[in-house]
Order: structure tokens, then sequence, then C-alpha cells
């Protein structure tokens, strides 16, 4: 299909902020300033916190130690709330806080989560505040997973702790990240790998990761779901804890606002037979992998644009699409879709994609919109409160939308910034998670590469067609469209890119093989069997040179011939049909089957 040609008005057409107000911005305020103050206030937050009889906001004492006058944008703090520095005549946010029906117990000093973006930062200062080359940034990533027995039963929250205990146990002994975290469900859990650089890392982690998992149900007697959704016949029981109670009040609350969406619940409980005083989040059953990768120089206008570029391209569609596949939703396979993740994301209003994050900065009313939805508890979590959406006509907080999320409010000393991809479901294979996971951190190197040249103007980009095609922003009814696509079709979904060029995903990401080629060969830590590996490996798993390609769950897990090959959706439900089952019925005893197939073909592909 032949391209469109380039116009005068694209850089005109897109909401990003231009270059003209950020550099306006760095020039009223510099971004030393702002990181000293940013310093300052941090540091004195962490001290006074430290007093639990620091019951009070005490500003005049945190104006002293900041260095320069703060305020905040409501007078009252029961609720939530965001604090602000001055300089002159302009503002910047220091720190947000929810409302104390979110602090579970934690004073507002404690409660103070830092803001760390810097507005300052743009394409003309980015290589004073950072490196002054691109550079392979750090990425980390969580996968969710799904726990049951055997026989179907689910495990009681004292079972879930043992595995999670034991697998800590395994991972330390295997030297990767033995972090783990319990998720809203009781029979979830969410695994770590540790932020670093390149393919084989993260793949030897992920190989890590899967061997642990094994040797914690060896143990334990517990198995592991790690497909798109939760996928055995379940109450999705919810764990006992405070944060979930509220979570769930709150989305029970925005969502009982619509009509559509109490539609929208029916509708899922109908079709997978759930029980029928399920809530939303118990129907919110899906499993995903959240990819973080740190933001050169804490830079808020470069993480608007990553999020805008990258997250919304066809980069973001295919490698949704690689691992994407899970048919089953609480003991029934879906009669249309190979992966039911978005839909039931989509029960949601949470779940509603959003063209763009806030920018309290940036954007003219993004810091009254976002103090507003945090007051208002809308939000429940700050950085929540930047993932606005009024599609409803009204804000509402798009915290689970799919494309993903910025994150200025990591604690750490390092005050990291990173831009989050949520759009991408877990997958068995760990060749397939670790290929996706670095083509993300390679594309986030041309992202980089290109906005330290041209900041948020997109016509150069656009004047490159090839790069137009890799991380060309779709719009959200195409991306929208694309993702049913590859929900219906998975790995067999015929791409389409931002200029509308079809083509297969081998051939995209040959296409992006080569041009990372030619356009990284200045990029720090990258060398050309670095890019041959990722593409080659994704291309050896949709287009085999043997031409033998998976056709059961064992063979696309263990077999060393044909593993990660193959329409993973596809096989589950050709799986369901050859045990008998029809797809839109409920069956729980075939899909428990099928769970435990799974689980078993892991066990074998990892034991030791």
């Amino acid at each position: 299909m032949e391209a469109p040609q380039p116009t005068e008005d694209v850089a005109m057409e897109h909401p990003l902020p231009t270059n003209e107000t950020v550099v306006a911005y760095s020039q009223a305020v510099d971004w030393r300033t702002i990181e000293e103050h940013k310093r300052r206030f941090n540091q004195e937050i962490k001290s006074l916190a430290a007093d639990t009889n620091n019951k009070q906001l005490p500003l005049d004492e945190l104006a002293t130690a900041t260095g320069i006058p703060l305020s905040t944008v409501y007078p009252e703090h029961e609720h939530g709330n965001v604090i602000l520095g001055h300089v002159g005549d302009h503002t910047f946010v220091l720190g947000s806080f929810v409302s104390e029906r979110f602090r579970f117990g934690k004073t507002i000093l404690q409660a103070i989560v830092p803001y760390n973006f810097n507005p300052s930062v743009n394409h003309s200062n980015l290589q004073e505040t950072d490196n002054p080359r691109t550079r392979m940034r750090a990425m980390g990533a969580e996968l969710e997973l799904g726990l049951f027995y055997e026989d179907g039963t689910t495990p009681t929250d004292e079972a879930v702790r043992e595995y999670t205990s034991i697998y800590r146990k395994h991972a330390h002994r295997l030297g990767i990240t033995p972090t783990v975290d319990r998720e809203a469900c009781q029979y979830q859990v969410e695994v770590h790998v540790a932020p670093g650089v390149g393919y084989h890392r993260v793949r030897q982690s992920l190989d890590g990761i899967m061997q642990s998992l094994v040797m914690a149900s060896e143990a334990t007697g517990l198995r592991t779901a790690i497909l798109a959704a939760y996928p055995i016949e379940s109450d999705f029981k919810l764990t006992e804890d405070p944060k979930v109670y509220s979570a769930t009040d709150v989305m029970q609350t925005i969502n009982h606002s619509f009509p559509e969406y109490e539609q929208r619940l029916a509708d899922v409980i109908g079709r997978y037979d759930m029980l029928p005083d399920t809530n939303f989040v118990q129907a919110f059953r899906l499993q995903g992998c959240h990819i973080h990768l740190d933001i050169a120089g804490r830079s808020e206008a470069l993480g608007l644009f990553t999020f805008y570029t990258m997250l919304r391209s066809a980069t973001a569609i295919a490698n949704a699409a690689i691992l994407k596949g899970s048919p089953f939703v609480n003991g029934t396979c879906d009669p249309d879709l190979i992966c039911t993740r978005e839909y039931l994301r989509r029960t949601t209003v949470t779940g509603r994609p959003i063209e763009l994050p806030l920018s309290p900065h940036l954007m003219p009313d993004g810091l009254a919109r976002y103090a507003a939805l945090i007051h208002s508890e809308r939000a429940n979590a700050v950085t929540r409160g930047l993932l606005c959406e009024d599609g409803l006509g009204t804000d509402i907080s798009a915290m689970h939308n799919p494309i993903g999320r910025v994150r200025p409010d990591l604690g750490m000393s390092k005050r990291i910034c990173t831009i989050e991809s949520t759009g991408m479901p877990v997958n068995i294979s760990a060749s397939r998670q670790a290929a996706a996971l670095a083509d993300f951190e390679f594309t986030h190197a041309l992202v980089e590469n290109y906005y330290r040249e041209y900041g948020n103007d997109l016509s150069a980009m656009y004047e490159d067609q090839t790069l137009w095609e890799i991380i060309g922003p779709l719009s959200l009814a195409k991306y929208r469209e694309l993702q049913d696509q590859s929900d219906r079709e998975g790995t067999d979904i015929v791409l389409e890119t931002a200029s509308g060029r079809k083509m297969s995903l081998a051939e995209f990401y040959e296409m992006k093989r080569l041009y990372m080629h030619r356009h990284l060969m200045d990029v720090d830590l990258i060398a050309p069997r670095d890019i041959d590996d990722v593409y080659m490996s994704l291309n050896r798993m949709l287009e085999p040179p043997s031409g033998l390609v998976a056709q059961t769950i064992e063979q696309y897990i263990a077999d060393p011939k044909t593993r990660s090959t193959g329409n993973w959706g596809k096989i589950m439900r050709n799986a369901f049909i050859e045990e008998g089952g029809t797809p839109g019925s409920h069956n729980p005893e075939i899909v428990l089957k099928i769970a435990n197939r799974i689980h078993n073909a892991l066990a074998a592909r990892y034991e030791t």
C-alpha cells in the first residue's frame, strides 16, 4: 500500500505540548533550580515523616528547608492534595498525597509521594541533565500469574504466603530478583524482573523465574496459571487487605455511576458464567507483563512523547500480539477470542484508553484536573491522577487503560522516573517475553534519539516513513481496532502501521531489524549482534526456518524443536476442542485439564 505523503500540518495535529511551550518553561525556571529544590524537599519530608507524632503538614517548616515558598492546591488536607513550589511567577509540583481514606493509617507526611519529573528538561538541554548520548535504558518488568491446585480448588491466603516464601528462597539461590508481590485476588501473585540491559540478561532472568515457580510448585502442590487471564472456575476471592478494599470501593462507586458499565459487567458475568454477585474487581481477571523503562533526565516532556509514540504505535500492537493467548475465563472457552484480556479490561470504566497522561506543568488545565481527580477520591493513588480521561463527560482515572502510564513517583534515592507499558499480557514462553521486552528497549532508544534532536515535533518522524511505521502514534480508534483483531487472531494478525501500510508480524520485525542496524549504531551498549539476537529470535518464533511449528501445548512449551512457535491462543482453543469442548461453552473440567497440561509442560521444561 502506498504511504501517504507528508503534509505541513502533521506537527500541529497532536496533543503533545509544543517545543516552544517546553522551552519557554525551562527558560523561566532553570532545570537545576527545580532539581535542587526537589532534592531538599524530599530530604526534609523523609526526615519529618520518621516522627509518627507529626500529624499535620508543616508547610512553613517545609518551605524553609526547601528554600522557596510552598502552597497546596486545596486549603484542607483531609482529602487528596498537591504540594507546589513557587519560583517567581511559576509553580511546579513537589509531591502529592491521597485522602485520609486511602492513607491506611499513615500520617500526611508519610503519605506524600514525590513528583520526580522535571518540566524544565527538554530536547535542548537533555544533554546537560543526563548522559550526552543516547544509551540503552535499564528495563524492569513484572509478570502476573495465577495459582491453583491440581483438582481445581483455590489456595488459602496462608498457602499463597508459603508459596511466595519458597519462591523467594529459590530465586535468591538462582541469583535472580526474589521480589514477589500479592495481587488484588488471593489466587494471584506478581514476580519481578530486575532492572537491567539486554536481551540475554532478561532471558536468563525469565528462565530463572520460571524455574523458581516450578520449584515452589513442587514444594507446595500449587500450580501456575501463566496466561493472559485467570482461566479456571473460581470466585476470584479478593485478598483481605485495606488497600484492596479501598480500590474495590472506588471502582465500584465509579462504575456504578455509568449504566453502560453496569451492563458490561452483566454481560461479562453472563458470557463466562460467573457468580451473580461478582463485582467489577472480581470480573477483572487479566494477567499481564508490565515493563518499566527509565526516562532520561527525568524529563516530563520526554515521558509524554514516549507514551504518545512508542506505547501508542504499531510496535505496541505487535508486541502485545506476539504474547497474547488465553481463550479461557472462569472455566469457559470464549466463542470468538483467543485472548480475553482486553475484553475483561473493558468491563471497567477505569480501563478506557487515554490519549495522553496529564502534565501538571505543560498543559493549560493539567494541574487543575490532576489535583481535582486526587481531591475528589476518584483516584486512590497519586500517579493514577495523571491518567485522566473525560470521554464520558466527567474526569475519571483510567488507571487500567491498555496503553500504559508514566511514573514520576518512584521513591528510591535515584528518583527514577519510568514509562510503563501495561498493554502486554504475560506469556509462558520466556523467549517470547524476553524478545518483546528487548524490542521495547531498542525502540525506546530510537524514541530518545529522535527526541534529543527534534523534541516533540513529529514532522521529521513523518518524513522518515519507516520510523513513522515503527513508532508513529495510532489513533485511539485504530489502536482499539488492532487490539480487537489480535484478540481474535493472535500472531496471525495483519498489522497496520501509522502510515496505513499493512504487513505480517514477521515482516514488521524484519523491517525493524534493518532499521535498528542503521540508526542505533552510535547508541551506547548496543552491538549489531544484540539487534540480530532479538529480531532473528522473533522471526524464528513466527516463521521457523525448519517449517516445524508447535501444534500442541506440550510442543509450544517443552519441545526443543518447536517451543515458542505457533499461535499460542489457537493452540489452546484447539486443545479445548480436541478434549471435547465447544467454544462458547462453560466446561470447567476441560479448562482445568488444559491448565494442568500447561503447568505439567512447564515443569517438564524447567525441572532440574
